[in-house]
């Protein structure tokens, strides 16, 4: 009996080794970007030098209303969105794909040549007021103006079917 129960004290004592073991945590498929403070205090990743050489940390949301802000000293490369707190600000930068910049009057990056001039980005800082408001009363005022007669149809017929299967069948009735 005894030599019966040793096979399943070896297999006991081998699992609680196991399971004592450390394990290595699961990581995840997908790449992690790696933030290297090569510009500045700007948390930009690692390649953003690849796009843009000399990276300038000056910009500051002090004072700043929420919304998206084009980095002029950076030639509009580089845009901030800013999110006022109790106490200060909090930044997030982001770096336009090469060749593009940081079109303010739009909020997206744009190739160069359709978008504003970046030394006029400032005069467009004020669209930022515009972020989460709703839509004024008189377009809503429009909508609920229009009556039932002003509205035409395009025709009293129903639609027809025209499809291959319903000819299809059709020409095979008239055989």
């Amino acid at each position: 009996m005894i030599r019966q129960s040793y096979p399943f004290v070896f297999f006991a004592v081998l699992f609680a080794i196991v399971w004592a073991l450390p394990q290595q945590p699961r990581t995840s498929r997908r790449p992690v970007p790696e933030y290297k403070n090569k510009t500045g205090g700007l948390e930009l990743p690692d390649n953003a030098t690849l796009i843009r050489e000399n990276i300038v940390d000056n910009f500051s949301c002090k004072e700043r209303i929420y919304g998206y802000y084009a980095d002029m000293e950076n030639d509009c490369q580089i845009f901030h969105v800013c999110m006022p707190q109790t106490r200060g600000a909090t930044r997030w930068s982001f770096i336009c794909p090469a060749e593009t910049v940081f079109n303010q009057a739009t909020f997206v990056c744009t190739k160069t040549d359709n978008s504003i001039p970046c030394e006029e980005s400032e005069k467009f800082y004020s669209l930022n007021e515009a972020i989460g408001k709703e839509v004024e009363e008189e377009e809503s005022d429009m909508e609920h103006n229009t009556k039932e007669s002003d509205v035409e149809p395009i025709s009293s017929k129903p639609p027809v079917r025209t499809s291959r299967i319903l000819n299809r069948n059709k020409s095979s009735r008239n055989q």
